[in-house]
């Protein structure tokens, strides 16, 4: 029985043997007992951003989640009493149990660590500028951003290299049947929360919503397994599960709560995991996935009620608050209908031009890469620099505007997040663009999504900023560390669309804010080419049901653009890192070809009946 899979794998099988005199003729007698591959596999995994276009990849294996129902497994099964029976099914509700509340926990304390970092970061800087100590409060910003990035691509390069970039393409290469070595190894689930936590932190335009999909991963693959032998810690009650199908319906699992606790979005994370992760699904797997999703949001909301309480810190709220920021009741009209149907086709347009630069970005990056692991921290330590100096620069640009009277918040807001960031202004006066830029990726996410905010930032300041994001975000994503797209996509379509809606103006019974959440979902739709899952996920982000069909309708129209040009983000890097991905459907061009098409020769054939001898 062969396994359906979207990878071009090979499945163990037991092959006839040729016969030595077929062997032997003019042949050294060492190669017939050589093997064909190597039987070690590097425990290094190379399928990063920087292994790709030239680079040697790691050696691959196929994982088999087929279950052949021979005799030895029939008589396995008829030997287990109902107990064993109602154990082996009770440990995989629990083991989901334990991958939601760990993974909550992890998402917490991730949140939270970044807004403390970021924060102590800002408002040192902050006080020196209104000291007019500017030059000082650069160098403080500048070394704070450097430091962290300089650890978090340290610890990535010599740690576990598995842990670069998101995380995301290799967890979707191995649920769809391909393993790579050191993808879900203690080190890299480590560094992945560590070396995310202090990359966010650097002002880096990167996300944390890839790297907790991998991290969940990682939590589930270790539950499953009994934990990890190579470290000596392993539980003998958690070592129910023999095979690839149980251990990749916990890693499902695990996919679906990293984003659940990204997002506070279940749902989104049940149908991310479906509609993107895996392409073979059952029912029973659905209900485990879903009990996971949910745990996570129990512990979520249990956990978000204690910063509530301002225990949490310096900011108070945590990085997901910011997601409840558009809760208005919106209304809207045919005529409103055109404008967003424009956003969309944009968006589709911007994604795919997204796709194709980020791809360019990364084989250039390689090549860099591949001179060692000093040049890879080298360019990691340049990305920061070169950030640093955009951010704390560009906000010189922008001029200072009066603080409105009807402000919902106080103006201008000094040390601490907000829309009305004072930077260089005078009393009673604050800096649009230093709002947007010189804040963490999540606070200009919830200053993008505000509403009553129309006349709150200038063109220029929202252009400026959009720019800026789309390229950052394709700079940053190939550096040696942590880092996802997700949030870097969410920030750059919001100011996009909010640039669209300055640009409607009156015309449109839309507010600004709305325009910036269609944005972001165009873009995403036009990057990543989701559509059911990103739809719940913004539903869930925004809180509002009331723009269900405005997001159905752009979502539709970027993807249907988009994939007129090329692949999804994650498919390319898949294509980029060396993994055997296949498409879930052949091109039509694929019909006609032949063996002889796509294999060279000389063609090496085994007969129907095959002699062997025993060496």
């Amino acid at each position: 029985m062969l396994q359906t899979s979207k990878f071009n794998t090979p499945h163990t099988a037991e092959v006839p043997t040729m016969s030595t005199e077929h062997l032997t003729n003019g042949e050294p007698e060492s190669l017939i007992v050589q093997p064909l591959l190597s039987s070690q596999r590097s425990i290094v995994n190379s399928t990063s951003q920087v292994a790709i276009v030239g680079a040697n990849v790691c050696p691959i294996e196929s994982l088999d989640y087929e279950i052949f129902e021979n005799e030895f497994f029939k008589q396995d099964w008829r030997s287990r009493g109902k107990v064993q029976i109602f154990q082996y099914i009770l440990m995989k509700w629990l083991l989901c149990f334990l991958i939601g509340m760990i993974v909550s926990l992890v998402g917490f304390c991730n949140n939270l660590a970044v807004e403390n970092l970021a924060g102590v970061k800002f408002v040192i800087t902050s006080n020196m500028m209104l000291e007019k100590r500017f030059l000082l409060a650069f160098v403080t910003f500048f070394a704070s951003n450097l430091s962290l990035t300089l650890f978090s691509s340290i610890i990535t390069a010599l740690i576990a290299p598995a842990a670069t970039g998101s995380g995301i393409p290799e967890v979707k290469a191995y649920l769809n049947g391909v393993d790579a070595p050191g993808i879900f190894t203690l080190p890299t689930l480590f560094v992945k929360i560590i070396g995310s936590i202090t990359a966010v932190s650097s002002s880096l335009l990167i996300g944390k919503a890839g790297p907790m999909v991998h991290t969940g991963a990682c939590v589930a693959s270790l539950l499953g397994q009994g934990g990890s032998k190579r470290y000596g810690l392993t539980w003998k009650w958690l070592r129910f599960f023999k095979n690839d199908r149980d251990r990749r319906d916990l890693i499902t699992c695990g996919s679906a709560a990293g984003i659940a606790a990204a997002f506070r979005a279940p749902v989104g994370g049940v149908l991310f995991a479906l509609e993107e992760m895996t392409s073979w699904w059952r029912t029973a797997l659905l209900w485990r996935t879903f009990f996971t999703a949910a745990i996570v949001a129990i512990f979520l909301r249990a956990m978000i009620d204690v910063c509530l309480s301002g225990k949490c810190g310096l900011f108070g709220k945590g990085g997901l608050i910011m997601f409840d920021a558009y809760s208005a009741s919106i209304s809207y009209h045919v005529a409103d209908v055109p404008p967003v149907f424009i956003l969309g086709v944009i968006g589709g347009i911007l994604g795919s031009f997204y796709n194709f630069l980020l791809n360019k970005v990364l084989r250039i990056y390689n090549f860099i890469n591949q001179k060692g692991t000093i040049w890879k921290i080298l360019l990691a330590c340049v990305i920061s620099i070169f950030t640093s100096c955009l951010l704390f620069g560009l906000p010189w640009l922008a001029t200072c505007r009066p603080c409105p009277p009807d402000a919902t918040e106080s103006c201008p807001t000094i040390g601490r997040s907000g829309i009305y960031k004072k930077f260089q202004c005078p009393p009673n006066h604050y800096n649009d663009l230093a709002s947007l830029i010189f804040n963490t990726n999540d606070d200009a996410i919830r200053n993008l999504f505000s509403k009553n905010t129309d006349d709150e930032f200038e063109y220029s300041s929202m252009f400026i900023f959009f720019i800026t994001c789309f390229f950052l975000s394709i700079f940053s994503f190939g550096v040696v560390a942590p880092v996802g797209l997700f949030v870097p996509l969410i920030v750059t379509g919001a100011s996009y669309g909010r640039f669209v809606g300055m640009l409607v103006g009156k015309q449109s019974n839309l507010n600004h804010g709305l325009y910036a959440v269609l944005g972001a979902a165009s873009f995403l739709g036009g990057s990543m080419r989701t559509t059911v899952s990103l739809c719940v996920i913004i539903l869930e982000l925004t809180n509002n049901l009331l723009l269900l069909p405005l997001i159905m309708m752009v979502l539709l129209v970027s993807k249907t653009v988009a994939d007129a040009f090329n692949q999804n983000i994650y498919d390319l890097i898949m294509k980029a890192k060396g993994l055997p991905y296949l498409e879930t459907h052949a091109e039509p061009y694929m019909r006609q070809l032949t063996v002889g098409d796509v294999v060279t020769g000389p063609l090496q054939i085994f007969n129907g009946i095959e002699k062997f001898y025993s060496v």
